[in-house]
């Protein structure tokens, strides 16, 4: 006569098993896929969701990050540039974020810099 008694045991230990690896699968996912809905920093201080301060702060240091803008002064910068500007929105701003925006490209993750320049003024 045969017992069964050892494959059912084997049997809930690859059930065990099997869930272990599912559950665990399943949170890597989540975990992997939830990632991406969080935002950096600079890309919530160029959606303006800190004070104007903190925007200025941390898109001035992003700025500064690249060899070409090392010696930037950002408050002499925004002195000079805005008189340039017609407009009296971009004349009277002192954020940063009003002229400089980033933009990302969804399928490479990549992010480039813009801005939005001063409209030349026609002299007829």
């Amino acid at each position: 006569m045969k017992n069964n008694r050892f494959s059912d045991f084997n049997c809930g230990k690859r059930m065990f098993a099997l869930f272990f690896l599912c559950f665990w699968v399943f949170w890597g996912l989540c975990l992997t896929f939830g990632s991406g809905c969080i935002k950096p920093e600079i890309t919530r201080a160029f959606d303006g969701e800190f004070d104007k301060v903190k925007n200025n702060e941390l898109i001035n240091s992003y700025c500064t990050s690249c060899h070409n803008h090392k010696k930037f002064d950002s408050e002499q910068h925004v002195l000079e540039i805005r008189q340039k500007y017609r407009r009296k929105f971009f004349r009277r701003t002192s954020e940063c974020r009003v002229c400089h925006y980033i933009e990302k490209t969804w399928m490479s993750s990549h992010s480039s810099r813009k801005t939005r320049r001063p409209k030349k003024v026609n002299t007829r």
